[in-house]
């Protein structure tokens, strides 16, 4: 008993270690908190590899959403909030990327895999029809040459 007593004690101290905190943030409207989750959610963190800063528990990332609460609050749009922080960390901080010179072969280069992937398949499936046939001819053959 003494040894589940003490597992149990060390389970719940492990537990409060990794314990995050909730950020609360003040607004003036429910509008504003909309926006701030849903911005806050659309933007990704720059440190984490394919997590929004509202999902990451990095310094920066805090530091984007409270970046992000402030603008909000001094009556920036959506896309103003978007625009700076693409100037100071590019295209990659959005989820939905715009199409552009940079960006083209992110957008594009999956739809060229998937027409050179049809084409191939397209070949194969042509040349084992060709292959079938010349083989149902060489048994039609060898057929005649028995007899």
């Amino acid at each position: 008993m003494r040894y589940f007593i003490q597992f149990v004690v060390a389970l719940l101290l492990i537990q409060g270690a990794f314990a995050e905190s909730i950020e609360v943030k003040d607004f003036e409207t429910l509008d504003q908190e909309n926006r701030y989750t849903v911005l806050i959610e659309n933007i990704r963190c720059p440190v984490c590899q394919g997590q929004s800063i509202g999902g990451s528990n990095s310094g920066l990332a805090s530091d984007l959403r409270e970046q992000v609460r402030k603008m909000i609050l001094n009556k920036k749009s959506d896309k103003d909030i978007y625009l700076f922080m693409v100037e100071r960390y590019g295209d990659f901080v959005n989820f939905k990327p715009p199409i552009n010179s940079k960006t083209y072969l992110l957008w594009f280069a999956p739809l060229f895999l998937l027409v050179l992937c049809l084409i191939y398949l397209f070949r194969i499936t042509r040349n084992k029809n060709e292959h079938i046939s010349s083989s149902v001819s060489d048994i039609e053959r060898a057929k005649k040459l028995l007899k």
